[in-house]
């Protein structure tokens, strides 16, 4: 019977470090894991102020002047773009959902915009004082496939 007793008293030590061990395994992973999440925070913070720009815990509904001026602030996404939609305002006019253009307001509310300098003509200003009609140069982008040298889709 000894012999038996001492088996079991094995097998029993056995499974105590098998169990120590393991429960040493999910703290490590555990504390890996909440180091990597102060560290994303930490990192997350760093880099939506970028660099000089103060943070706030307020959320923001558009970005501030020095953050659309810093390249850093604006997530370019697929092919070089990034959504502009996100940082425009819209228009302060009563349920008006349009962008605003000058002053707060959409054009439809009253946002005075440049017309073309052509004599007749009530295009909106492109480029230099006159509209695309007028001899406003346009610089089109070409396709980035490769092989293609057509202009660029949308």
């Amino acid at each position: 019977m000894s012999e038996e007793e001492d088996l079991a008293v094995l097998i029993y030590k056995s499974s105590q470090t098998a169990k120590a061990r393991a429960s040493a395994r999910a703290r490590a992973a555990a504390a890996a894991a909440a180091n990597a999440n102060a560290k994303a925070k930490e990192k997350g913070r760093m880099n939506a102020a970028g660099p000089g720009l103060q943070t706030s815990t307020r959320k923001r509904s558009s970005p501030t002047k020095k953050q659309q001026s810093s390249k850093n602030s604006i997530k370019v996404g697929v092919g070089g773009m990034y959504d502009w939609r996100k940082y425009a305002k819209t228009c302060s006019a009563d349920g008006c959902t349009n962008f605003s253009k000058v002053g707060g307001v959409c054009i439809k509310h009253g946002a005075k915009v440049k017309r073309c300098s052509s004599e007749g003509c009530t295009n909106i200003v492109v480029k230099g004082g006159v509209c695309k009609r007028h001899g406003a140069k346009i610089k089109a982008k070409i396709c980035s496939s490769d092989g293609c040298t057509g202009v660029a889709q949308k």
